[in-house]
């Protein structure tokens, strides 16, 4: 767990008390998967995404006192860190592991039978089938984020975003149509009705 001491920052920080400490080290441990999975779904890499979170998490600590809602906070400093990043792939080196994926990693008979395969198998239909402000509210979506909450963190009018989310929505319905009839028959449409 990271301490107030580790950064070499140039930033004051006020010392957390023994009570403030644990708040944040047990906000840490109970955020930061969740805080890699939002940044892997608006396309990072595993690795952007646990440098971007762990940035993120860094400065939640530095602004602790001053930051009023820590959740969504740290998912828009984490975004900015993904954004920001200096190590981002090139286009050619996604396309290349892409590639390699195709050959090396799949077959027909996917099953979804761990937490870790779902969240693989949600992260390639987001990571090919969404982007832009697409991407972005079906990451916070899956966070657990209502629209009111992402609308006012993303700067956009809630009826933008229940829109881009009924889009979004749609277009993995039919990806899921396309890539596996069988599963998406059983789950129903967009719309979340039983076909």
């Amino acid at each position: 767990m990271p301490k107030q001491d580790r950064r070499g920052s140039t930033k004051k920080i006020q010392p957390l008390t023994d009570e403030e400490q644990r708040k944040y080290d047990d906000f840490f441990r109970s955020e930061f998967n969740h805080l890699m999975r939002h940044v892997i779904l608006l396309g990072a890499t595993p690795e952007e995404a646990k440098d971007a979170a762990q940035s993120a998490l860094i400065d939640l600590l530095q602004n602790w006192y001053t930051v009023q809602a820590p959740r969504p906070w740290c998912r828009k400093a984490a975004a900015r860190h993904f954004l920001r990043s200096d190590i981002r792939e090139s286009r050619a080196d996604r396309s290349a592991r892409s590639d390699f994926l195709a050959r090396h990693g799949s077959d027909d008979s996917y099953s979804l039978c761990s937490t870790l395969e779902e969240w693989e198998f949600i992260i390639h239909f987001v990571e090919n089938y969404l982007s832009g402000i697409q991407r972005q509210v079906m990451a916070w979506t899956i966070d657990g984020f209502e629209p009111q909450e992402i609308a006012k963190q993303l700067g956009k009018a809630p009826a933008t975003v229940r829109s881009n989310l009924r889009h979004a929505r749609k277009k993995l319905a039919a990806a899921l149509r396309e890539e596996y009839p069988e599963l998406a028959r059983s789950t129903g449409d967009a719309e979340g009705k039983l076909k």
